[in-house]
């Protein structure tokens, strides 16, 4: 045998004699001596004639039907069975992973079957106590290592049992029906293990009826069919070949005949799949191709089940290669009882309309399991395969339900509907929309006060607003803009429904009345007065006094009315006279307010009459005091009359080219203030 060999099976063979009764075993044994050629038995062959070698690091899966021959195999390559032909030549310490624990005496404790397992797999008492630690710490039983092992969970006698069997650092490794073992934790640190063992160079034969195990982690793969080899050779050509005869089992056609075919019973306490019939957009086959998200993907599942038992489950999974599962549907989950006859056979059939995976190819299997969806009956594994086509390049496996809305973001930890054409920065500012003022708000604002919200636009103050003022106070909101109600009543929608916020559809002014609203679709502005900033377009406004609303005592109001601020001042004469504490919160553009008609010397005169006097704020929100005199003299020298020509020529220009003409206008008149600004107005001294 070459150094490089760890395993060489040479005409390998094993028989079994069957006899039809116990008795008859002893009479064989008799007759067969006084009558040579008497035989009382029949043979039946488990393996014939299995050949193959094994060098270091290889690692060989074996895959087939129950009954195949696979555990015979690897027991006869272990020791614990003899062959009836052929030779077993094994090169090497070989651990087993058959069935764990089989050499632990019960009555001993953990630590003394420790040392008996280990020496069993050829370990000597000081190799033992050298990696006595490791197993006990990968074991991880803690005080019940002293204990007898009668007394250990199924978990725990696992764990200890697999410690040991692969702590001997073999040069083969058996595994017969699982790469992990326990649960949870323990389950990959015990894949882990194996896995390691794979790198360090260990040869290695798996046993599994997961076909991606075989696939992802084995380097060649045997098929064993009546005991016999069926093909020898790599992974995914083996699997493929042994997946696609699984599938003819599964989908074959029933013959015809005058009477329904006669289906036997499954054995006691099981079930079976009986036939599996894939069909894509009406056409049945087991190589179909559709479109994404266009095709109709239908499968039908026929089984038979022991009538005592309970309603199976049925599960379809839609493999993409043989390591992903792209999509499934399962009964138990989706709520449905599979029907059955009484004599056990049933139907199940799943629907899959307008089929969302992108473009590849796609293997189509199918389990039957018991009513907790825990114990597997039976399994067919690609029975179909589906190649769907898709224009588009996008990658991917499936293509969700989605729509794209560009006028959504995040405002103050909500999402937010906003207009697409608001000119406010609300997407370049992530949702941030005059911070200064907002954090100005954060600061002044206790749950319990009244806010007025003049201006709502959106709601991107208002939902503010409402979040500071809490369940106990209220904010009531105003906006005459049709389509802006629209995106505040969405946006505002829980405040609205539990009368946190109150939605006032008007505009505020002097007077009762109506009003044109002239809008400017392209920016999202509006004025309540022709202006260059508006086109032609406009609705007509109903226009509330804002002392109508009887909101007095006020805390607060915000005034957001582009240049409307001395109208809307002059109807809340006798609310703000009845709240000695409010702060008038307003955008102050003379330019706006002498295009609306009005004095801003006459506003800040009436203000300051009124006891108010001026803040700026600084970018952090804090209000820093100004002169009201000096203010007053800063609008003094804005004359009406001239601003008739700079209004002339503001018309038609472009909104940058308006705000740099308008801002040199008030530079050249001595005016050193922004263009727009804001502006809060206290009757008490504020912080600075």
């Amino acid at each position: 045998m070459s150094s490089n060999v760890r395993v060489l099976v040479h005409g390998l063979g094993k028989t079994y004699h069957l006899y039809r009764r116990p008795g008859d075993r002893l009479l064989q044994m008799a007759l067969g001596r006084l009558r040579p050629g008497t035989r009382l038995f029949t043979e039946f062959h488990a393996l014939t004639d299995i050949n193959f070698c094994l060098g270091t690091g290889e690692v060989l899966g074996i895959v087939g039907q129950n009954g195949a021959g696979k555990s015979t195999l690897l027991q006869i390559i272990c020791g614990t069975l003899a062959p009836t032909t052929g030779t077993v030549q094994v090169h090497g310490r070989l651990a087993a992973l058959l069935e764990l624990g089989a050499g632990f005496n019960p009555e001993f404790t953990g630590r003394e079957n420790v040392y008996l397992s280990a020496a069993v797999l050829g370990l000597s008492r000081e190799e033992i106590e050298a990696r006595f630690a490791e197993i006990v710490a990968f074991a991880d039983i803690g005080p019940f290592l002293d204990q007898p092992v009668k007394t250990y969970s199924s978990g725990m006698f696992v764990r200890l049992a697999f410690a040991v069997a692969t702590s001997v650092d073999p040069d083969i490794l058996v595994i017969d029906e699982a790469l992990a073992v326990g649960d949870g934790a323990f389950a990959r640190k015990s894949f882990d293990r194996i896995l390691a063992l794979k790198e360090r160079g260990v040869t290695i034969l798996l046993c599994s009826h997961a076909l991606y195990q075989i696939e992802a982690f084995c380097t060649r793969a045997l098929w064993l069919h009546g005991g016999r080899i069926q093909q020898l050779g790599p992974p995914g050509e083996v699997v493929a070949a042994y997946s696609q005869y699984l599938a003819h089992l599964s989908a074959a056609p029933q013959p015809q005949a005058a009477a329904p075919p006669q289906i036997p019973p499954p054995p006691p306490g099981s079930g079976r799949i009986t036939a599996v019939t894939v069909a894509l957009d009406g056409t049945c086959g087991q190589r179909l191709t559709g479109r994404c998200q266009e095709s109709e993907l239908t499968v039908t599942v026929r089984f038979t089940l022991d009538p005592a038992l309970p309603l199976p489950t049925v599960g379809v999974v839609l493999d993409y290669g043989t390591v992903v599962a792209a999509a499934s549907a399962v009964t138990k989950s989706d709520g449905m009882a599979v029907q059955r006859h009484e004599r056990g056979h049933g139907v199940a059939v799943v629907r899959f309309p307008a089929l969302a995976l992108r473009k590849g190819e796609y293997r189509v299997s199918v389990y039957l399991a018991c009513e907790q969806a825990i114990h597997l009956y039976d399994q067919a594994i690609g029975v179909a395969t589906l190649t769907l086509e898709d224009p588009a390049p996008e990658p991917g496996l499936v293509r969700l339900p989605h729509d794209w809305r560009t006028g959504h973001l995040l405002v103050h930890g909500r999402p937010f509907v906003v207009d697409p054409a608001d000119s406010l920065g609300l997407f370049a500012s992530d949702g941030v929309f005059e911070p200064a003022e907002t954090a100005f708000f954060a600061r002044v604002l206790q749950p319990g006060m009244r806010v007025l919200d003049v201006g709502a636009n959106m709601g991107y103050h208002t939902l503010r607003l409402a979040q500071l003022v809490g369940p106990t106070g209220l904010v009531v909101a105003v906006e005459p803009d049709p389509q802006n109600q629209e995106l505040l009543a969405a946006n505002l929608a829980p405040e609205i429904a539990a009368g946190l916020v109150r939605l006032v559809p008007a505009a505020l002014g002097a007077a009762p009345g109506r009003m044109r609203l002239y809008l400017a679709p392209s920016c999202g502005m509006h004025r309540l007065y022709p202006s260059v900033v508006c086109s032609t377009d406009a609705v007509d406004v109903e226009v509330l006094p804002g002392d109508a609303l009887g909101l007095a005592p006020l805390d607060l109001i915000k005034l957001d009315v582009e240049g409307y601020e001395p109208a809307a001042l002059a109807g809340l004469a006798a609310t703000v006279a009845a709240s000695p504490r409010v702060l008038i919160v307003a955008e102050f553009s003379p330019l706006a307010m002498l295009e609306a008609g009005f004095s801003p010397q006459g506003l800040v005169a009436d203000l300051v009459a009124q006891g108010f006097s001026p803040h700026t704020l600084t970018e952090d929100g804090t209000p820093r005091p100004e002169d009201p005199a000096a203010l007053t003299a800063a609008c003094a020298r804005l004359c009406p009359t001239a601003f008739a020509p700079l209004r002339q020529g503001l018309a038609g220009q472009g909104p940058e080219d308006q705000a740099a003409a308008a801002q040199a206008w008030l530079a050249a008149r001595g005016y050193g203030r922004p263009l727009t600004e804001t502006l809060v107005w206290s009757r008490q001294p504020l912080w600075t």
